[in-house]
């Protein structure tokens, strides 16, 4: 049973239910039913597919079959073997090495934190040097102006002789042109772009266009216009978008990580942390899936 075997693999490893709780941000009561095989308490079938799939990479099983097994359990014997949806646009995530025990689980939550602190210190001492070196040997412009305008003054033009003819009077309009032309040319920088997942030419046309910034991480499917073109596993401080003739869905195993932008408006958060939310945007606006 599959539940069985995420069950005997957790107790393996020495992790509580809290435990995975905290790393893959689905709810106990959920690890709990799936475990169980109490499947009448969880919501409906897409989403249990996605606690499985989070779950047992966490644990490092293999998550097609797990999920293949619970879809027998539910449907019998004759469903058809079920392939991944994951396109080439996926972020690569590092693989970690398994768990050996709780306490090696907790001795990488700890030696992450540490890592964090540190990384944050050495960016500040960076800061500050470069700072510092800005302020005692830059040059200011201000200063060098007057210097440069007191050197021209210095400067003598020559007397027109008989020989020479006296030079023209230089008149505003020739010397707003000069001006002009002695200034140098600004340039500009587009922004970095957001990876795409979709068709682009649908967002310019302001049909469906949804960009998503994750803050943790989340099991997420996106569908384009009834379309899967997104399922996977989602990590902190990755951004992904995706656009839609008509309508975009998003399906959620942790709302609170996700910050949404609509047609170039921020919608905010999807819903809250470790909450499992559907949402579609169409036709300029946000909608619930019942």
């Amino acid at each position: 049973m599959m539940g069985s075997t995420l069950r005997a693999e957790r107790e393996k490893r020495g992790l509580t239910i809290k435990d995975i709780e905290r790393e893959t941000s689905i709810r106990a009561k959920y690890l709990e039913a799936l475990e169980q095989g109490r499947y009448d308490a969880l919501p409906s079938e897409v989403y249990v597919k996605g606690f499985i799939r989070n779950y047992a990479d966490f644990l490092h099983l293999n998550p097609e079959k797990l999920v293949q097994e619970y879809l027998e359990e539910i449907h019998g014997t004759d469903v058809a073997p079920i392939a991944p949806t994951v396109p080439a646009t996926t972020s690569i995530v590092n693989e970690r090495a398994p768990f050996s025990s709780g306490s090696d689980f907790h001795e990488r939550v700890e030696k992450s934190h540490k890592n964090q602190i540190t990384a944050m210190l050495v960016a500040a001492v960076v800061i500050a040097f470069v700072g510092s070196i800005y302020y005692f040997f830059g040059e200011d412009p201000a200063v060098q102006k007057p210097q440069q305008t007191a050197q021209q003054g210095t400067t003598q033009n020559p007397k027109p002789t008989a020989q020479t003819p006296s030079a023209q009077p230089t008149t505003p309009v020739q010397n707003a042109q000069t001006s002009t032309q002695n200034q140098p040319q600004q340039t500009t920088q587009s922004p970095a772009s957001i990876p795409t997942i979709g068709n682009t030419a649908n967002a310019s046309a302001g049909q469906a266009d949804v960009t998503a910034q994750f803050t943790g991480r989340c099991w997420v499917q996106a569908l384009a216009d009834g379309k899967v073109i997104y399922e996977g596993m989602a990590e902190a401080n990755q951004t992904m978008r995706w656009t839609g003739k008509k309508e975009v869905v998003i399906t959620a195993g942790n709302a609170g990580v996700i910050d949404v932008t609509y047609n170039g408006q921020r919608v905010g958060k999807l819903g809250k942390e470790g909450a499992v939310v559907e949402k579609k945007f169409s036709n300029g606006k946000v909608e619930d899936v019942k």
